[in-house]
This record gives structure tokens, C-alpha cells and sequence, in this order.
């Protein structure tokens, strides 16, 4: 399954916490915008560990799942690339 998640996070601390934690589940597509190719334990950790990082009372994450058929039908334009899954995952 697809994931895009895109935050807002004032503190620079919290914000490059977080942006660290989801490059071990895929890739940078903007400074605040991530996607990633998950199943299974990968996909149902990335929320809660998205949230060990976070103020909840600040900071704002928003985590969309996309369906096969969603994430198969995705357009690009200009320079920007299809994210493929990865050959291997940092855990």
C-alpha cells in the first residue's frame, strides 16, 4: 500500500526528528512531503512511530493511505519521479 504523509511542524528539532524517522520508511517527494511503498509491520508502525516524535498539541501530521488502485493511477509532472518500492528498508 501507498503512504503520503505531509506535515507541519514549527520546531526545527521536532521537524527534522520526524523527517528522519520517515526516510526509514521511504522517500523525500518535498521538504514535508513523504511517500512509501509499506505491508505489514512497516505500515502499521509508521503512525506510532510518527507520534513518539511529535507535540500533539503544535505539530500537525497528516498520513494518507492510498489503494492499489489509487497509488497505481498517480500522475507526475515536470520533474518529479515515481517513488518505487525499495530493494531493502532500514528497521
Amino acid at each position: 500500500m501507498q503512504y503520503i504523509v505531509c506535515y507541519d511542524i514549527a520546531d526545527d528539532r521536532r521537524r527534522e526528528r520526524l523527517s528522519t524517522v520517515l526516510l526509514n520508511y521511504g522517500q523525500r517527494v518535498r521538504e514535508s512531503v513523504f511517500v512509501a511503498n509499506l505491508d505489514g509491520e512497516p505500515a502499521e508502525r509508521i503512525s506510532d512511530d510518527a507520534k513518539k516524535t511529535l507535540d500533539v498539541d503544535q505539530d500537525r501530521v497528516h498520513i494518507f493511505r492510498l489503494c492499489v488502485a489509487s497509488a497505481g493511477s498517480t500522475e507526475v509532472i515536470g520533474i518529479a519521479e515515481v517513488v518505487e518500492d525499495r530493494a531493502w528498508y532500514v528497521v
